[in-house]
């Protein structure tokens, strides 16, 4: 049985340059894009980092506190890739952080997680709102 990444692959051998995923923004203007090439190569970046720089293990949770775009859905695959179950969750922003952050929290003590990844501007945002 083929699986979701077996798929993938197979996609990206025969059509490399084909457009896979496309963000549109509110205006339905199209704010980023990959094709499955640069799909493959964005989440083999990140799941090799992932994999040399940290101690998780198959099987460890890992939040993906992402705002919406294309970064989340690499993120996800690079665990997929490495076995780390991905859980997205909707990242806290300024209006209603504390609610957020509370749910957020519960999440991931609910589900045992290793880690969070996130985009480094929710970081640095998330950061200055704990302030």
């Amino acid at each position: 049985m083929l699986s979701i990444l077996d798929k993938l692959y197979e996609r990206a051998t025969e059509t490399p340059d084909k457009l896979l995923y496309c963000f549109l923004n509110q205006e339905g203007v199209e704010k980023e894009s990959y094709t499955y090439r640069e799909f493959l190569e964005q989440t083999r970046r990140i799941a090799a980092h992932l994999f040399h720089n940290y101690s998780l293990a198959q099987g460890d949770r890992v939040l993906l506190a992402y705002p919406p775009g294309l970064e989340m859905i690499c993120a996800f695959f690079a665990c997929v890739q490495l076995g780390i179950i991905p859980v997205p969750v909707y990242p806290p922003t300024a209006n209603g952080f504390q609610s957020a952050l509370y749910k957020m929290t519960f999440i991931a003590k609910d589900c045992e997680a290793a880690a969070v990844l996130t985009s480094r501007t929710f970081y640095w945002s998330m950061k200055l709102n704990l302030a």
